[in-house]
């Protein structure tokens, strides 16, 4: 369902001054009426239904064209995985691609404003919670709102988790705007992330260990969980002592070991509650009051054990009915919601040729993975990706013979359903990107195809490297290896990684992340958070003529300029980065 919102400016003066006095006064009456048959803000979130309503419209965001497109751009197109169509200077695009931009650059613009818009919403259905009324004390009447409640702050975290790895620290709005507080200055990176894991702990024990079924798609509480480790790592240094490893170690220790985790273990309870008690705590959260719970209802309290993740995913390709799948398989639409995944975005094709933000299915992946349709007089026509192109790079050296390599389509090679590919002579992609013959939208810019952005696979190895940085290899290897395992079947191939030192093993866990992550659209932000950005990209730059990425500023590229059009509205309220 999509939901608009609709500001009422008023009438314009001269419109006002021509009407006369005397039909005013006659008017009072007529204006002091109630209008019926609307939704007022008050009435429209008050049934669990409403509420869900809106919280349909914010997943819409993440179904929107624009936001697909920011987060290809900003994750994959600007890091050394792949060659743009559009690297001239001339272009706002190739200025990104080449770090040669100025602040009033479109797609850092639209970036920031596609997901404040997500925020924007989100925060309505977090502001107006409370106002739903239950026709029945039944438990599972106050869990249906908790969990609506879990999955927004899950998404409002999500929200703000990819602009502060983007911007820094950024601006928290306000649940309920106000006029005279329209503009809010910037968090500091620090203030952002501790927003960030507090939306992420809270949904962690509100939600359940996984949806199945028809609610497949849902933000859970594995999703949750799956986030947190990965806000923890971001705020973490490699190399660098810190908490945070520790925490994504008994985080990782929870989900991928089943250790346990209490609810107050999880929330940080009370030190991150400033004197909250628990029954008002409790209540905030929808679960359902002490003093409504029958003697069959569950009463939680803060040494209640957080939903048990183990089990509930798994890195083997296994689709969501318990078939066996390939890897390939898993990004497509019999993958979909298999094992291995833990949050995807969901989109449908409508089938009748609707593109663009009007429908739910997304055309990227079929500009990204192009293939040959049949034209007005039935020929063949090469429709060629106006996304880019990848490199293989990442599979040079001691990962030459990776069993994932197979899946790095080059032109006229056969895919694994017998197509010809049509990708342009030296050009390769991934089939991950692919669109099989049998799940091809009847239209292009139409396709079901969902994406994948939280797998299992990237839960493991955030806990092999939060391992080995806590000093714990021997469990490092062996968390890297469970993976490497699975990949071994794809060949019945038997090489592993092996044990060593700190950096050694460090480079192994990093190595394994850039296979089997590739091409998800991460590959620029892990790269940044792992210090090595210029590194890469300067090897990038010497294999290509036009010298891309060369121009990376260490200390200051590792995240991009607030769009000038939100400083020049704040007045400056909102301070820009340094080395902008």
């Amino acid at each position: 369902m999509r939901l608009t919102n609709i500001s009422f400016k008023g009438i314009a003066a001269g419109m006002l001054l021509a009407v006369s006095g005397a039909f005013l006064a006659g008017c009072d009456d007529f204006l002091d009426q109630e209008v019926k048959g609307n939704n007022t803000s008050e009435k429209f979130y008050d049934t669990r239904y409403k509420l869900q309503a809106s919280l349909n419209a914010v997943y819409d965001i993440l179904q929107s064209d624009a936001m697909q497109d920011t987060d290809w751009r900003f994750g994959e197109a600007i890091g050394d995985n792949v060659v743009g169509r559009d690297e001239g200077l001339s272009s706002h695009m190739g200025q990104l691609a080449h770090f040669r931009f100025n602040t009033s650059n479109n797609y850092i613009l639209n970036r920031w404003t596609i997901y404040y818009k997500g925020i924007h919403r989100v925060n309505q259905v977090i502001a107006n919670i409370d106002r739903a009324r239950l026709s029945t004390d039944d438990y599972s009447a106050y869990k249906d709102i908790r969990e609506i409640l879990g999955q927004a702050k899950f998404l409002r975290a999500y929200f703000y988790f990819n602009l502060a790895r983007t911007f820094g620290g950024v601006p928290i709005r306000p649940e309920v705007e106000e006029v005279d507080k329209i503009v809010v200055p910037r968090s500091t990176l620090e203030q952002t992330y501790a927003y960030i894991e507090k939306d992420l702990r809270e949904a962690a024990i509100m939600l359940p260990a996984r949806y199945t079924s028809n609610n497949s798609g849902k933000a859970s509480s594995g999703a949750a969980t799956a986030l947190l480790m990965k806000v923890l790592m971001y705020q973490a240094k490699p190399g660098v002592p810190s908490e945070k490893w520790e925490e994504m170690t008994r985080l990782g220790d929870y989900f991928v070991k089943g250790a346990s985790l209490k609810f107050k273990d999880m929330l940080h309870y009370p030190e991150n509650y400033d004197g909250e008690d628990w029954e008002s705590l409790r209540k905030r959260l929808w679960f359902k009051p002490q003093e409504l719970n029958k003697e069959t209802d569950p009463y939680e309290t803060a040494e209640n054990e957080c939903p048990t993740l183990l089990n509930a995913y798994s890195l083997r390709y296994v689709d969501a009915y318990g078939g066996a799948i390939t890897y390939d398989q898993q990004f497509y639409l019999q993958g979909e919601f298999c094992q291995g995944s833990i949050f995807e975005i969901v989109f449908k094709e409508s089938g009748d040729g609707t593109t663009g933000d009007t429908n739910e299915g997304n055309s990227i992946y079929m500009n990204m993975f192009p293939a040959a349709y049949n034209s007005a007089d039935g020929a063949q026509v090469p429709i060629f990706g106006d996304q880019a192109i990848i490199t293989t790079i990442i599979f040079t050296g001691s990962n030459a013979a990776d069993a994932r390599r197979r899946f790095i389509m080059g032109h006229h090679e056969t895919t694994p359903d017998m197509e010809n590919t049509e990708i342009g002579a030296g050009h390769l992609l991934p089939l991950k990107w692919y669109t099989p013959l049998k799940d091809r939208p009847v239209y292009g810019g139409d396709n079901g195809k969902n994406r994948r952005v939280l797998r299992y696979a990237d839960v493991v190895l955030m806990y092999a490297e939060a391992l080995n940085e806590c000093g714990k290899g021997a469990q490092a290897l062996e968390q890297l290896n469970s993976n490497k395992k699975v990949v071994n079947e794809i060949n019945n191939s038997s090489t592993l990684y092996i044990g060593g030192g700190y950096g050694y093993l460090r480079q192994q866990i990093w190595d394994e992340r850039t296979i089997e992550l590739c091409y998800e659209w991460e590959r620029f932000f892990d790269i940044v958070r792992q210090g090595r950005a210029k590194e890469c990209l300067k090897i990038f730059s010497d294999l290509r003529s036009n010298r891309r990425g060369a121009y990376f500023k260490e200390g200051v590229n590792e995240i991009f300029p607030i769009p000038q059009r939100e400083i020049d509205l704040s007045n400056g309220i909102v301070t820009q980065n340094p080395g902008y």
